[in-house]
């Protein structure tokens, strides 16, 4: 042992918390200099920062490290859909059908779309139906944090919160039922095939249930004190999301759930509508940076027209039914074309079920991000450019917080 133990280790190895700091800073410095200069919104700022540093980049983030954080990335995630899962009004979707059938009708026909155009583009079925399913969401982060900039409020903004909450659940079904033919690909037994998804769904639910019951207890206890209840829900989401995590459940479907449930089950309605405010804007910032490190362009060159046909296909599909259901479900054509335009971004959701497919199918990965990650890349930059256009046009932003 020298004299000089006491000193730490050199060079040593920075550690998540360290790395998710410098992410943190660098990521809020891009935004802001992309909103003040390009008069872009800022998660497009945080997404270009994070694939600056990331492995496709300067490589100061390699993937180890991005593997250390992936648990910062499913806390992000669940702090915003249970955010949002808090604002689905299901009494409005029960008193308004037409509503509901467009959100299952453009899921459908987005499905279909993007599967059929990639099926012409000579992608095997299965790739094909996993991108495709992935594709029907619409990115919750992105939604939010734009309406949350614009204050935005109205009918498109209600619908477009609604419809990418929805999204979100189709696309985690569809995936999570096309674990069955994965199963029958690479491991085969009947057991697994039924058991997997069943597992991941009942699961989920259950887990998103017990966690709703449990923080409307502890409410009763801590009374309707602003502070008590946001340090309660706080503490129950980290541990909802810790459990999910654990027990190999989707963080998406466990947390959306568990935010719309605890909405429903509140009869006593002592439950607040909580927003997370500063603490949230740090999650969006922590989402888009991690996210847009572990983007690559590699696949850009070789799958840039499989991810515009798509793109084109995504939108083609969901436009095509939110137009014919316009008037049925009370909303004017041209909100309707702007919904459609709202509904373009897929980002952070997208990137967690790739890595979550390519986690439990490793030999599949690789093919699944080829063909969407490209597609992701474009819409880091359109996505968020849409959304503040449809909701401008829409006539429905506010004074703006941050004059993005």
């Amino acid at each position: 042992m020298t004299d000089l133990f006491f000193l730490p280790d050199w060079p040593s190895r920075m550690n998540a918390m360290s790395w998710l700091a410098l992410l943190l800073v660098a990521g809020l410095l891009g935004g802001e200099i992309v909103a003040r200069a390009l008069r872009l919104p800022r998660i497009t700022g945080y997404a270009a920062v994070g694939f600056a540093l990331g492995p496709a980049g300067l490589g100061w983030v390699d993937k180890a490290a991005l593997a250390d954080m992936r648990v910062f990335i499913d806390v992000s995630v669940g702090f915003i859909l249970f955010e949002l899962g808090q604002r689905l009004d299901l009494r409005w979707l029960r008193r308004n059908p037409a509503l509901l059938a467009s959100s299952v009708f453009e899921a459908a026909l987005g499905f279909a779309a993007v599967f059929g155009v990639l099926t012409l583009l000579d992608v095997p079925p299965l790739l094909a139906a996993c991108a495709a399913a992935i594709a029907m969401a619409t990115s919750p982060a992105v939604v939010m944090t734009v309406v949350r900039d614009q204050r935005a409020q109205g009918q498109v903004t209600e619908r477009l919160l609604h419809l990418s909450a929805l999204n979100s659940v189709y696309a985690f079904l569809a995936m999570t039922m096309l674990f069955a033919w994965l199963n029958l690909e690479y491991r085969g037994g009947w057991g697994v095939i039924l058991l997997h998804p069943l597992y991941l769904i009942v699961g989920s639910l259950v887990l998103a249930t017990a966690a709703s019951a449990v923080t409307l207890l502890l409410l009763r206890r801590v009374g309707r004190g602003p502070d008590a209840q946001f340090i309660c829900v706080v503490a129950l989401v980290l541990a909802t999301v810790a459990a999910a995590s654990t027990l190999k459940l989707s963080v998406l479907m466990t947390l959306l759930a568990f935010g719309a449930l605890t909405r429903v089950l509140d009869h006593d309605r002592r439950f607040a509508t909580l927003t997370f405010g500063r603490t949230g804007m740090a999650l969006t910032v922590v989402l888009f940076t991690l996210s847009g490190a572990y983007l690559s362009i590699d696949p850009l060159p070789g799958a840039a027209w499989a991810a515009a046909a798509l793109i084109a296909a995504r939108f083609a599909g969901k436009a095509v039914v939110l137009f014919a259901l316009a008037r049925p479900s009370g909303l004017q054509v041209r909100k309707a074309s702007l919904l459609s335009v709202g509904l373009v971004p897929m980002s952070g959701i997208a990137v967690v079920l790739v890595q979550d497919t390519a986690a439990v199918f490793p030999q599949f990965g690789p093919s699944l991000s080829a063909v969407l990650l490209s597609a992701i890349v474009m819409l880091e930059v359109l996505g968020p450019l849409a959304v503040q256009f449809a909701l401008r046009r829409a006539g429905e932003v506010g004074e703006e917080r941050h004059h993005v």
